[in-house]
């Protein structure tokens, strides 16, 4: 089969398949997506229906457990099951404590992307994202996680953000933004809060640099972030077009849009706790891939969500340094068109 048709059949595939599989508690998957097989003995090493579970078991065992085993094939995909126990990546404690300056915990005169963040009556601690621009009135906003910046079923506007989070130091008066607006309707966790200008925010990402634009992610792409918790780390996406199911304290979401990111070649860590609002960049063009959200420790795995995605539910733009040379349409705009061309070719191929 030719490698386009195929995966234009494992994405549709993807899409009609994991609300069966999330919600049938027989087989206890907590994820599906497409992408590159992980197995001790892989007849075919392309791309296909991969199956996340928070521990995978024999078949023996299974059967003692009464669980459903995920079937070895699909139409003409052989399926792969991939293990995760996923948690979102905030991180909460009863007693602030006062980081050194200039960490990603401290307080920043200007701020960046890669920093503490929270919201102001919660002693929580996630990671400022970046700089972003409402499309319509055009205000400055952060752009990070809706359990960051909101985190309660019913909020929809008004929570003051602290920066740092309350976690790790900061208090009432450190207020830089208020919420305005999330995107949990649509399954997406991302929210964005408007700039009070009590402190400025650049585009700048702790570490690493300015974000050039936005991007697709693609399989094998090398992608790095600056988070709160665990600084820069660096990762190879291996799943995309993934739907997660996910606990948010006592209410479970089926997040849309997800891609998989494993650690870089040499490393042992992607993310942690309280790198929850990170973005993925490109780490070739440093153009934002992925809003990260949440990740498993064993094996350590991160969880993103597609930031053209994020950017259309929320109505809002990155704000960059300058256009692209080669064209002066707004970045994401770029992008977009080129999603809209990939799904009109996965529709005609899948015509013929």
């Amino acid at each position: 089969m030719d490698d386009r048709l195929r995966a234009a059949r494992a994405r549709l595939m993807v899409r009609r398949l994991a609300p069966a599989f999330l919600y049938n508690p027989a087989y206890r998957v907590n994820m599906v997506d497409f992408g590159i097989p992980i197995r001790a003995e892989a007849v075919d090493e392309r791309p296909t229906i991969r199956f996340h579970v928070p521990r995978k078991l024999s078949r023996a065992q299974l059967e003692r457990a009464g669980i459903e085993a995920v079937p070895r094939q699909i139409g003409e995909f052989v399926t792969d099951v991939i293990e995760g126990a996923y948690v979102l990546h905030v991180w909460s404690w009863w007693r602030p404590w006062q980081p050194p300056v200039g960490s990603p915990r401290s307080r920043f005169a200007t701020m960046r992307g890669g920093i503490s963040v929270s919201v102001a009556r919660d002693f929580s601690a996630g990671t400022l994202g970046g700089l972003v621009r409402d499309r319509t009135t055009g205000d400055l906003m952060i752009l990070s996680n809706w359990h960051v910046l909101a985190a309660e079923r019913w909020v929809a506007a008004g929570l003051p953000i602290c920066q740092p989070g309350r976690l790790d130091g900061g208090m009432p008066y450190d207020v830089v933004a208020t919420t305005t607006r999330h995107a949990m309707r649509q399954n997406i966790d991302a929210a964005v809060a408007t700039l009070t200008g009590d402190r400025p925010l650049i585009n700048d990402q702790l570490n690493i640099g300015p974000v050039t634009g936005v991007a697709l992610p693609r399989l094998g792409m090398r992608v790095t972030k600056s988070g709160r918790t665990t600084g820069v780390t660096e990762g190879i996406i291996t799943g995309v077009e993934g739907q997660a199911r996910l606990w948010y304290g006592s209410m479970q979401r089926t997040i849309q849009r997800v891609m998989t990111i494993v650690p870089a070649p040499g490393k042992r860590e992607v993310s942690a706790g309280g790198d929850s609002g990170s973005w993925w960049l490109d780490v070739e063009t440093r153009a934002a891939v992925g809003l990260h959200f949440a990740g498993s420790d064993d094996p350590e795995q991160a969880l993103a969500i597609e930031m053209v995605a994020v950017l259309d539910a929320l109505d809002v733009e990155l704000v960059t340094e300058r256009p692209p040379v080669t064209d002066r349409r707004r970045p994401e705009a770029v992008v977009r068109e080129a999603w809209r061309t990939v799904e009109r070719e996965m529709a005609e191929t899948l015509a013929r």
